[in-house]
C-alpha cells in the first residue's frame, strides 16, 4: 500500500517520464507483467515514446508461453490511457516486444546406461527450461535486452545428473524463428545479444544435441554447425 502512495505521489498521475509511463501501465492493467518505456530515437522525431508491454501468464493462457504476447484489444486500451496522462505533444506507440530465438548445438556424452534418446529430449527441454524459465515457472523473470553466456549454458549442462561431459558448444539466433545465424565461437566471453532493446531472447523450438558415442572425443570433429560427423551421431533434442 505504502509503495503504490509513494509512487501515485512521484508521478502524480501524470506520464512525464519513462517510470511514470512503466508504473501507470502497472497500476492500471493487471493483465500488464512487464512494461518498458524505451529511450527515445533521434529518427522518431521529438515526442516519440515507444512502450514495451508484456502480458502476466497468470493472468491469461498464451498462444505461445515462450513469447507471450498482449493481445490488439489490450495494446489500444493501453495507448488509450497513456494518452489522456501524457502531454499532448507526446506520440505513444505501445506494441508487444521482438523476440529472439536462441538455439544451441551441444556435443554430449551421456553417463553409462542412460537412454541415448530419452536423455537427449530430456536435455532439450531443460536447455529450454533454462533459456525460458518463465514458461515453466510463474515466479520466473522475463528480462527484455541482455545476453545469454555459453560459459552459463555449459556449467548448467555439466550439472544435469544424466550428463558424463560436454565436449563443445555452438549458439544460433533467428529473428523469425525459422532463419537461424549461428554465432562463431569467440575465445572468450561467447555469447548471444539482444541487439536492440526492444527485443526479449528465448528458447528455439529445438535444440540440437550431438551425441558423443566414444570416450574418447576428437575437438577437431566439432568444427561448425554443419561439420561432418565422424564420431558424433545427431539427433535433435
Amino acid at each position: 500500500f505504502y509503495t503504490r502512495v509513494s509512487e501515485r505521489l512521484r508521478h502524480k498521475s501524470r506520464a512525464l517520464t519513462p517510470w511514470d509511463y512503466e508504473r501507470l501501465v502497472l497500476q492500471r492493467f493487471a493483465a500488464i507483467y512487464k512494461a518498458k518505456c524505451l529511450p527515445a530515437a533521434a529518427a522518431k522525431g521529438p515526442g516519440a515514446v515507444d512502450v514495451l508491454v508484456i502480458p502476466d501468464l497468470r493472468a491469461q493462457l498464451p498462444a505461445d508461453a515462450f513469447a507471450p504476447r498482449a493481445s490488439a484489444d489490450l495494446l489500444a486500451e493501453v495507448q488509450a490511457h497513456l494518452e489522456e496522462v501524457a502531454p499532448a505533444s507526446a506520440r505513444i506507440v505501445v506494441r508487444n516486444p521482438h523476440y529472439v530465438a536462441v538455439s544451441v548445438r551441444l556435443g554430449v556424452r551421456f553417463h553409462a546406461g542412460e537412454d541415448v534418446r530419452r536423455a537427449s529430449e530430456r536435455l532439450g527441454d531443460d536447455l529450454s527450461r533454462f533459456l525460458s524459465p518463465w514458461a515453466y515457472d510463474e515466479g520466473a523473470e522475463l528480462t527484455i535486452g541482455g545476453r545469454i553466456y555459453a560459459s552459463s549454458i555449459l556449467d548448467f549442462v555439466d550439472r544435469r545428473d544424466y550428463v558424463d561431459y560436454v565436449a563443445e558448444i555452438r549458439l544460433a539466433r533467428s529473428e523469425n524463428g525459422v532463419d537461424f545465424t549461428v554465432l562463431p565461437p569467440t575465445d572468450e566471453d561467447y555469447h548471444v545479444a539482444a541487439e536492440r532493446p526492444d527485443q526479449v531472447l528465448v528458447a528455439a523450438r529445438r535444440h540440437h544435441i550431438d551425441v558423443i558415442r566414444e570416450r574418447d572425443y576428437q575437438q577437431t570433429s566439432f568444427t561448425g554447425i554443419d561439420y561432418l560427423k565422424v564420431e558424433l551421431d545427431f539427433i535433435i533434442g
